[in-house]
């Protein structure tokens, strides 16, 4: 599903380019190197809407605590290169914050438009809440050997995760143009909920109660999981053998979740324990996975 949903958001980002004319498209390929070869300031991210391009090319691609530090720095040069160019004797200490609600304005702008639109919104979202993540980690914890282990755990469950979303929404709605803006929306709201909850994971912060422990966060999300995977083909006609096969993939990416899951778990709770943090805390965001499965088989 990775793939697919990648090759979907390369289109769009090539219409986005396309739809405000923007001409540094023909140098886009430059523009989207990483840390090895930093973003110049220049005319390349002299638009939002060639930054909202930038933001989420690299949307899915980041496994590692090291592909994670590589992609923030790389963002945050071009917000700084789009920055100088439309906020020149501004505040810079207001700069992240201001980006990113020029760039929430613009995804909302989307939102109601076509299907492209709709998920170029849900992109533009989910694009926003990973920076805001990244940006706590790269400038807090990137040197905490505990918050490494924790994110390196997290990096791996989302990625899956997002495997795992995007096929029980292909699979839901299977055939219908509705398919990517759910996969889109839902993991906007995955990459929403990991950053309020990571805005949250220090010493001494205002965390969010949870109703469960988490064990039983853990099971409610396994019960989720397995639901997915009863999903049957019997009533589909359309492109069967294609449906089958997507089926047990997206059953192999449940059984993989369940037991990263678990490793991510074991790494939160020592991080946990050394900050003082609640268990509710680390079971509320455990309960928004499962609420995820279920908005998606529900509809």
């Amino acid at each position: 599903m990775k793939q697919r949903f990648l090759n979907t958001v390369a289109m769009l980002s090539a219409m986005l380019c396309l739809a405000v004319n923007l001409t540094s498209c023909a140098n886009k390929q430059d523009a989207t190197s990483t840390a090895e070869q930093p973003v110049a300031a220049d005319s390349r991210f002299a638009t939002l809407d060639s930054l909202a391009v930038y933001m989420i090319q690299d949307l899915m691609d980041r496994e590692t605590p090291e592909e994670l530090v590589e992609q923030y720095e790389s963002q945050s040069a071009a917000i700084s290169a789009y920055w100088a160019q439309n906020h020149a004797g501004d505040d810079r200490s207001l700069m992240t914050e201001t980006v990113m609600g020029e760039l929430k304005a613009l995804a909302d702008s989307l939102s109601a438009g076509s299907t492209v639109d709709m998920m170029m919104c849900g992109e533009i979202h989910s694009a926003i809440a990973q920076y805001l993540t990244a940006q706590a980690y790269c400038e807090h914890y990137r040197d905490n050997p505990l918050y490494q282990a924790e994110m390196r755990d997290w990096l791996l469950l989302e990625d899956e995760l997002m495997d795992f979303y995007g096929d029980l929404a292909t699979l839901t709605y299977w055939g219908g143009t509705i398919t990517t803006v759910v996969a889109s929306s839902t993991i906007d709201n995955l990459c929403t909920a990991r950053h309020d909850d990571y805005s949250q994971l220090k010493k001494g912060g205002q965390f969010a109660s949870g109703e469960m422990t988490i064990a039983e966060a853990r099971a409610n999300l396994i019960e989720e999981l397995s639901s997915a995977k009863s999903l049957e083909d019997d009533a589909v006609e359309e492109n069967a053998a294609d449906f089958r096969q997507m089926l047990n993939e997206m059953r192999e990416h449940a059984d993989k979740v369940a037991a990263l899951l678990d490793k991510w778990i074991a790494s939160r709770a020592a991080l946990c324990q050394a900050e003082g943090i609640p268990e509710g805390h680390t079971a509320r965001l455990i309960a928004q996975l499962s609420r995820l499965v279920m908005e998606i088989i529900e509809g």
